[in-house]
């Protein structure tokens, strides 16, 4: 069984008083152990030697980082593969808003959403077989942990991209993407000691900081990039 991983980080504040009105899920993509090992070992690098630079001793947070510092950070990473989902506050239901459970289920629905448009994407390059088995690693920063916890976002996973949904109501059938046997396992880390959280939290960052400061090509001039916008 191939193994691939995924790892995850936001920016901005899922609230309606979110002075910018975008929240963002960001992060990058390895297609197998050897890549995310290696990407780890340079980033880590990387953070020491500003760590020691700058003098300082904890985390390097995207938010205490000056633009230069958060450029180097993000060009390290520029050749490995990336996504992520923007979603406009502006448009998202006051009952969704109002609720912190329906929140948390929207943001598990967002996280599906960009992973599952991540993984068509690498199945149209070619890049990964929809009919080969694989486990399917999941990291996500701990204080990210939606209401309804790791059962929920890994059955809902498992059901639309393994087996696909019909909706009755509707008339419609999503379609599974996935045939081979596929395990999903949804980690949540301690982004202190997992460099590559921190590596997503800066490029989440990159992306909310184009409409903080008005830049778009901060969010479009991405290689490798798989963007999606919602609602």
């Amino acid at each position: 069984m191939k193994k691939l991983y995924f790892y995850v980080d936001d920016s901005g504040v899922f609230h309606r008083n979110n002075e910018y009105k975008r929240f963002i899920y960001a992060g990058y993509f390895f297609r197998n152990q050897g890549e995310q090992a290696s990407a780890q070992r340079q980033y880590r690098s990387l953070c020491s030697k500003l760590s020691v630079e700058l003098n300082i001793h904890n985390e390097l947070k995207a938010c205490n980082l000056d633009m230069n510092h958060r450029r180097t950070l993000f060009n390290i990473m520029k050749k490995y593969s990336s996504f992520s989902v923007d979603v406009d506050l502006n448009k998202i239901y006051d009952s969704i808003l109002d609720n912190k459970h329906s929140i948390g289920r929207y943001k598990d629905f967002i996280l599906k959403r960009i992973i599952k448009l991540k993984l068509m994407t690498l199945i149209n390059d070619q890049i990964i077989n929809k009919n080969d088995d694989y486990e399917i690693n999941i990291f996500i920063d701990e204080q990210l942990t939606a209401t309804n916890g790791i059962y929920s976002l890994s059955e809902s996973l498992s059901e639309e991209l393994l087996h696909g949904i019909e909706n009755f109501n509707y008339g419609y059938r999503i379609k599974p993407i996935l045939f081979g046997k596929v395990l999903f396992k949804i980690r949540y880390c301690d982004s202190s000691k997992t460099f590559l959280i921190q590596a997503s939290d800066v490029l989440a960052n990159r992306i909310f900081s184009s409409y903080k400061y008005d830049n778009p090509s901060l969010r479009t001039n991405i290689p490798n990039h798989t963007s999606l916008l919602l609602p």
